[in-house]
């Protein structure tokens, strides 16, 4: 059932361009974060819990689904509509602008969004600098930079600068340049935690600071049902109207009409309720349902969390040989059965003018469709179209509940100081981490690997350490708690 908040989001809109002091988190329903409160305190105060009833679809019944399988049902982000949006508001933009600056929450993904509009509008794109150059001489990188009066994009601003006396050099020096006039129009992505950090130590307030509104429940449930119907996300209407020069503060676009379909429906079932949970090419309508609300909430709205999580969840029943053989079985049956019956119809036609024959027939497409329909209601209760009717099957797919990673106990400052560091600069390979803090390299390291043991952070294919989407609530809270500066998304 939907939440009293549903008055307040928009349906139909996904992306959405907006100043970052108008970024709004959403909110989780009522009746859900109350009870996971409840169930914590009593988890704190070890209450005995009576017995629940057991869930529709136990974990031992399902499986994770395969990644090709994953990447069918949940395809990556297309960040096409996203970038025509970009380009709308940019051909709105006050020329007095040096440059517009685009926040994103860690692992939002709004780097690939900036390099996706630099191949649609094919103009330079700045590689990051190494950490060698950051803390050394940059000269060099910054006189590569565009002088003239085309536009340019540098999609990772924070990998630009290090929380170290060496390593502010080049990004103070690079606000300069585009402060005094001396670059073309820059598209800056930046990630928000050294936002955050920056805002200290180069006039940012100098720049615009946009980012993509929260994904709500509304925008999620709508984004997730695109995803899961073979499409990307909604084509990007025309171009705005009615906007002031300068910043738009909201450019919403609208779903489509017709997407194309890749496949029949698809319903998504809770595994614990049997809850339907999102539905795909499907005449059933449901509202957006609390579940996907706390998701929307648990991830802070979030596209790249949100969509990590989710894909974390889906599940599928596993193959049983037993029920395909049982089906193979049937269908021989029924098999059988019709051209029994088209032989016994052909003799009765010659006998007797045809009389027998449709009996015949009818009774072959009886069984014949039964066996069908039968198969269906096997593999899913969603199933109930028959064969006869061309009444496409519906596929389920079972979410999982959610899953909330807990840090592990006694952790102090020394590994927040390694949260924090890899936080402000979206990841840091470990010779980098090191040379950041004050500890002794050799115990930096091992906070390192006991991290990520507990999968509080992990090591990526680009060599950096990140903490993992799983526990980055529970990192952002635990720095919080300790006074750290945190971002604003």
């Amino acid at each position: 059932m939907a939440s009293s908040d549903s008055e307040t989001e928009q349906p139909g809109l996904i992306w959405e361009l907006v100043a970052l002091s108008d970024y709004r988190l959403p909110s989780a329903p009522t009746a859900t974060s109350a009870r996971r409160g409840l169930s914590s305190l009593k988890r704190l105060f070890g209450r005995r819990q009576p017995a629940r009833q057991g869930p529709v679809k136990s974990e031992d019944e399902l499986h994770r689904l395969e990644p090709e399988r994953l990447d069918a049902i949940t395809s990556p982000i297309d960040w096409r509509p996203a970038a025509q949006l970009l380009q709308e508001a940019l051909e709105q933009r006050s020329k007095l602008d040096p440059a517009w600056f685009i926040i994103s929450p860690p692992a939002a993904g709004y780097a690939d969004l900036l390099e996706t509009w630099a191949a649609q509008q094919a103009v330079a794109c700045i590689s990051s600098p190494s950490y060698a150059i950051v803390a050394g001489d940059n000269s060099g990188w910054l006189a590569d930079l565009p002088t003239d009066d085309t536009p340019w994009v540098l999609p990772r601003l924070e990998r630009c600068w290090l929380r170290h006396p060496a390593g502010l050099g080049l990004v103070r020096a690079l606000f300069d340049r585009l402060l005094s006039g001396k670059l073309g129009f820059g598209l800056v992505g930046c990630d928000s935690w050294a936002w955050a950090y920056l805002r200290y130590v180069v006039p940012t307030q100098a720049v615009r600071a946009l980012t993509l509104q929260a994904l709500d429940g509304e925008r999620l449930a709508n984004w997730l049902g695109q995803l899961a119907a073979g499409g990307s996300a909604e084509l990007a209407a025309g171009s705005p109207t009615n906007l002031p020069t300068g910043l738009p503060t909201s450019l919403p676009t609208s779903l489509p009409t017709g997407l194309p379909v890749a496949h029949g429906p698809r319903r998504f079932r809770h595994a614990q309720s049997g809850t339907l949970l999102l539905a795909v090419n499907d005449d059933d309508e449901i509202g957006v349902t609390s579940e996907l609300r706390y998701l929307a909430a648990q991830s802070r709205g979030n596209p790249g969390v949100a969509l990590r999580l989710w894909r974390s969840r889906l599940r599928s029943e596993p193959d049983k040989p037993e029920a395909v053989e049982a089906e193979a079985d049937d269908e021989s049956d029924a098999k059988a059965s019709e051209e029994s019956g088209e032989e016994a119809g052909g003799k009765a036609t010659d006998k007797a003018g045809g009389k027998t024959d449709g009996k015949a027939v009818d009774k072959a497409s009886d069984k014949a469709g039964d066996t069908v329909g039968d198969k269906a209601g096997d593999e899913t209760g969603d199933r109930g179209g028959d064969k006869a009717g061309d009444k496409p099957k519906v596929e389920t797919i079972w979410v999982a509940p959610a899953v909330e990673l807990e840090l592990p106990s006694g952790l102090d400052e020394a590994e927040a100081l390694i949260l924090h560091a890899l936080l402000l600069h979206d990841g840091l390979p470990t010779k980098v981490v090191e040379g950041l803090l004050p500890h002794a390299r050799f115990q930096t390291h091992s906070l390192l690997l006991q991290l990520a043991a507990a999968e509080v952070i992990q090591s990526e294919p680009d060599g950096c350490w990140r903490v993992t989407v799983f526990a980055y609530a529970a990192v952002r809270s635990f720095l919080a708690g300790r006074r750290f500066l945190v971002d604003a998304v």
